[in-house]
């Protein structure tokens, strides 16, 4: 086996093994305690090591080939047949236009976001709301639509499916369990985060093969990371429950509409 066949072994065990605990401790602490300062460390330690890892694949693997999805022939012929094509791209365009709606009508309609903060609630501890956890968390989302794209998809998909003499579980194969292990690198989310990022992180490969590159799931995954900005602005919204979120004052509170504000109430 050549050096590059184990260092490439060794980038697809990080990101199996250790990845997906990096943020989780971190993720824990702000569950206890959510502040600016804590959340702010969260984006940066996301962004470091998203970087980094994404920095040793390129060097390691030829340059750009991640870039450029390429599948074993053997078991991915159905994926240029013309019925399956023409089906996963309009399923595959309703999905992503469903996941896009919140962000653009809570940019559209006055008044829309409360209609989204049930759903943003159970993220609470992690989501931006000084300006300065806004501008990270932008940095954040376009950090992780490039990095986990070019590491689960462009990566880890490709190598367990065969390619730089990886252990060729077939394209099925491949894209289910790249996607497990993207959902598990969002395990400070919960059980329910791990969920809805496998199935994300499975249409997000799915629309990766069906391209040929990775330059849509890229930008479609930045786009509904940053939709958050759209949708969470308490700031602006509730200028005395950001002050309470910013400081993580641990005063009496009281849940509404899924997000936790601080109560009237001794």
């Amino acid at each position: 086996m050549q050096t590059t066949d184990v260092l490439l072994a060794l980038c697809a065990a990080w990101l199996v093994g250790v990845a997906p605990w990096l943020d989780l401790s971190t993720g824990r602490r702000l569950q206890r305690r959510s502040d600016t300062r804590g959340r702010l460390a969260f984006y940066r330690q996301s962004i470091a090591w998203l970087w980094l890892s994404a920095l040793v694949v390129a060097v390691i693997a030829p340059w750009g080939a991640p870039w450029v999805i390429q599948l074993p022939a053997a078991g991915s012929g159905w994926l240029n047949l013309p019925w399956f094509r023409a089906t996963g791209a309009v399923l595959l365009t309703i999905y992503f236009a469903l996941a896009l709606w919140p962000g653009l009508h809570a940019l559209l309609v006055k008044g829309a976001r409360p209609r989204y903060l049930r759903a943003l609630g159970r993220l609470q501890f992690v989501l931006p709301v000084s300006p300065r956890e806004r501008a990270w968390w932008a940095l954040t989302s376009l950090t992780a639509g490039i990095c986990e794209e070019w590491l689960y998809r462009g990566f880890l998909m490709q190598y367990l499916a065969g390619r730089w003499h990886g252990p060729s579980l077939g394209l099925v194969g491949a894209l289910v369990a790249s996607s497990i292990v993207f959902g598990l690198g969002h395990l400070y989310q919960g059980k329910r985060g791990v969920l809805t990022t496998s199935i994300s992180g499975m249409l997000f490969g799915l629309l990766a093969c069906t391209t040929g590159s990775l330059a849509a799931p890229m930008l479609l995954h930045v786009l509904i990371d940053l939709q958050v900005l759209a949708m969470y602005w308490p700031s602006h919204d509730d200028p005395a429950m950001a002050q309470a979120l910013m400081s993580g004052s641990p005063g009496k509170w009281s849940a509404k509409d899924g997000i936790k504000k601080p109560s009237s109430g001794p």
